[in-house]
């Protein structure tokens, strides 16, 4: 009988041992499909910056100033893919554009900046007389704050960020 017991004890402190190995072994395969799936949209991101559509455009935040940004829009599996591309002290801030639609008329879609994911920004843009879009995006905050985007005429939008492109890949002449 004390044999038993003692085998009994012996296969409990086993079990013990070995439950958080199981766990840490989890985590640890958590940890691993979350960097996966971190350089998977890193790798969708870069691609759409070589397929996308380029356009010029700016934001204008509640009570600031303009800040010149672009867009990369794509046609995705099922419907556009879209992200905001600013620059923000030589780094470059991708923002996806969720929930996008476009017609003729209107482009609308949300956005949350970086790191603020509870705060979601909805904006809805309409088309203008020079083929541009401008319109206001309203926050989901308490105070539901208004600023504006636009969007370049569809042509000079796109020439414009390719131009600026091949200037910045130039070498200068020195």
């Amino acid at each position: 009988m004390k044999k038993l017991v003692m085998a009994a004890v012996a296969m409990l402190v086993m079990s013990l041992i070995a439950v958080p190995s199981a766990v840490a072994q989890e985590a640890e395969k958590a940890e691993k499909a979350a960097k996966m799936e971190k350089m998977e949209k890193a790798e969708k991101m870069e691609k759409m910056e070589k397929d996308g559509h380029w356009m010029k455009g700016t934001m204008i935040p509640p009570g600031e100033e303009a800040i010149e940004i672009a867009y990369v829009v794509q046609k995705g599996e099922y419907g556009p893919k879209g992200w905001i591309v600013a620059d923000e002290d030589g780094e470059k801030i991708k923002i996806e554009m969720r929930d996008l639609s476009m017609d003729g008329d209107y482009i609308n879609y949300n956005w949350s900046p970086p790191d603020e994911a509870s705060l979601v920004i909805t904006c809805s843009l309409k088309k203008q007389a020079d083929g541009g879009f401008a319109g206001d995006c309203t926050d989901n905050g308490d105070e539901g704050n208004t600023g504006q985007m636009t969007v370049a005429p569809m042509d000079h939008g796109a020439a414009g960020m390719k131009e600026k492109k091949m200037k910045e890949k130039k070498p200068s002449d020195g």
